[in-house]
């Protein structure tokens, strides 16, 4: 009977460690945003917002896409993430990356389609290695606190 009411104890003492470890890590990976930074919204799910000013020094641009499955976009759009493949579509403001089929390769086009994107949704055509930087800085689990 002692030897269980030692492993429990011992078993509760780290559960609890675990947890208070668990609790420090999403406080540290909290993103602070300053007042005034070109990111100006960031959700986990939701992907991040920029100022119209950062997009515009950025030199990032958005392609509206139509009422289509299928859609032609230029080469530099696509984000390659070890054997992924995406593009950062805009809607409501929010900028996030989402994973995308290419159908087809020509010179300076891919034809892709994604259960993700829609009519009505902006995909990034010019400024896509700045959305990659900034989003891969947001989701980092080493944000610093740098004016970047």
């Amino acid at each position: 009977m002692k030897v269980i009411s030692i492993i429990l104890a011992m078993l509760i003492s780290v559960t609890v460690a675990a947890n208070t470890n668990i609790k420090k890590k999403e406080e540290e990976t909290k993103v602070v945003l300053k007042k005034g930074g070109a990111v100006y919204a960031f959700s986990k799910d939701d992907g991040f917002k920029l100022t119209k000013k950062a997009i515009d020094n950025l030199g990032v641009k958005f392609l509206g896409l139509g009422n289509s499955k299928t859609w032609d976009i230029p080469k530099s759009s696509i984000v390659r993430i070890k054997s992924a493949t995406g593009v950062y579509r805009q809607y409501d403001d929010w900028i996030t990356l989402v994973f995308v089929n290419i159908l087809k390769k020509n010179k300076d086009t891919v034809t892709i389609n994604s259960v993700d994107l829609q009519n009505g949704d902006g995909i990034a055509i010019s400024g896509v290695k700045f959305l990659r930087v900034t989003d891969a800085d947001l989701n980092s689990d080493t944000v610093d606190a740098c004016a970047h």
